[in-house]
């Protein structure tokens, strides 16, 4: 028998990781971290969030250099408004977004705001010297009442 190595290859891991991702993102399982957003509270995964969007993977960073234990942290976003949080957030658990035209610009403004891959536009800034949002928008770490999160777009 031979001990060469063998590659074993799942064709359509990529659909079905996609899909599970869509499912617990509807099912709300799994979720560590809430966004805040003009009222509203969307509970998200920390992974996901991070793979995505440099801002809030520095936010979460911060969170765990600041606790010593797990915890279950909220980003209040000040500057950002829900519909444009809420196609962010299908951009980055799916992979695309429809929008309407006019709202584009506002759009890519939040994409920058958050350094959300694909969407920002690049350049030499790192998350940390920018201060404006660093300082505009928060993280807490609390227990969010059930009741107030947004049912469509958890």
């Amino acid at each position: 028998m031979e001990s060469g190595l063998l590659s074993l290859k799942w064709e359509n891991h990529r659909v079905t990781f996609s899909e599970v991702l869509s499912t617990i993102r509807k099912k709300r399982q799994y979720c560590d971290a809430t966004i805040a957003c003009e009222g509203r509270f969307y509970k998200v995964h920390k992974m996901v969030m991070s793979a995505c969007s440099d801002y809030l993977e520095h936010m979460f960073e911060e969170t765990n250099l600041n606790n010593s234990v797990a915890t279950h942290p909220v980003i209040v976003l000040q500057d950002i408004r829900c519909k444009h949080l809420e196609a962010l957030l299908d951009y980055m658990y799916v992979g695309e977004v429809n929008v309407v035209q006019a709202d584009l610009p506002s759009l890519i403004k939040a994409a920058d705001c958050l350094r959300i891959k694909g969407l920002a536009v690049p350049d030499d800034r790192t998350v940390e010297k920018n201060d404006h949002y660093k300082n505009k928008n928060n993280y807490y770490d609390q227990n969010i009442k059930e009741e107030n999160y947004d049912d469509n777009h958890s």
